[in-house]
């Protein structure tokens, strides 16, 4: 995937670990996904084939918006409802690393 920013950087997607990369969860969801996580340690079954169920259906529960945070002007694009990217505008105009471990 590549997003062309307004400043006329290109944001490129084509691979893991990412540093202008990231995930955003809402509040109403973030309590039930720590629940479903407990749920798949505590009581998967037996069974590995009930383990790895266990395991992708916390995969499946699509909760988390994608983002990306533009290296030059800052300016965040997030995953809208219908596949359109909402952008945000950083008031600093500077690339903030907001997603960056500090």
């Amino acid at each position: 995937m590549k997003i062309k920013c307004t400043c006329q950087n290109i944001i490129i997607d084509q691979t893991d670990y990412l540093k202008n990369k990231g995930y955003v969860i809402s509040d109403t969801q973030w309590f039930d996904f720590w629940d479903s996580i407990d749920f798949a340690i505590e009581k998967p079954g037996k069974t590995e084939k009930d383990k790895e169920n266990a395991c992708m259906q916390l995969r499946k529960q699509d909760v988390f918006k994608t983002l990306w945070e533009c290296t030059n002007c800052g300016k965040l694009f997030v995953d809208g409802k219908n596949g359109e990217l909402i952008t945000y505008e950083a008031d600093s105009k500077k690339y903030n690393e907001i997603l960056n471990k500090k």
